[in-house]
């Protein structure tokens, strides 16, 4: 008996060590950004201003020849839909300029080095909602505000994304998601130019 109660706890513990099931937002994981990204983050704001959650995709069924699973994101309130959690994200808010979008990538953004989160790997920048709701994202060469994302993997799977499948491990992830780059002229995003 022991021994099942034991494994049944260490079972709970390894489910709950990998985050939040999907609760569409619930307090205190109530953050939204005011675009796409509602559909599949859960995010909290902590009392330091920076976000604390987690970002979530949908297990296809498929996996690559080595048997990995392979996943992608989805609207984690259509029906039908199972989201599981594949980051935890930590945020710091910040500003960046809007560079370019290309079909099925993640949209570019310009950050000058200085203005990138450290200690840590902040390799994401995510946007909050633009006043110009017939648009989801801003004009090229807009400064918005925003944050720094940084994601650490919480299972190991292939995130498939446009005609990418990357590989996703427990620990820090700076090449499924990463959407900025840094330039030593021009505006940073915050109207300061250097």
């Amino acid at each position: 008996m022991f021994f099942v109660t034991l494994v049944l706890s260490f079972a709970v513990t390894a489910a709950s060590a990998k985050g939040l099931e999907w609760k569409n937002h619930q307090s205190p994981f109530d953050f939204q950004f005011g675009n796409h990204i509602d559909s599949h983050q859960q995010l909290q704001v902590l009392p330091d201003g920076s976000l604390f959650g987690y970002l979530y995709v949908t297990f296809t069924g498929a996996t690559n020849e080595d048997g990995v699973p392979i996943a992608q994101h989805k609207n984690c309130n259509d029906e039908g839909v199972v989201c599981s959690v594949g980051w935890e994200i930590r945020g710091i808010p910040g500003h960046a300029t809007f560079l370019a979008h290309q079909e099925g990538d993640h949209p570019l953004w310009q950050v000058m080095r200085a203005h990138i989160p450290t200690p840590g790997a902040y390799t994401h920048f995510h946007w909050n909602d633009w006043p110009d709701h017939a648009h989801e994202l801003p004009v090229t060469g807009d400064p918005v505000s925003g944050y720094f994302l940084q994601l650490t993997g919480k299972d190991t799977f292939l995130f498939k994304h446009g005609g990418d499948e990357i590989l996703v491990t427990n620990g820090l992830d700076n090449a499924t998601h990463i959407n900025i780059v840094s330039g030593v002229t021009g505006d940073d995003g915050g109207g300061h130019d250097h």
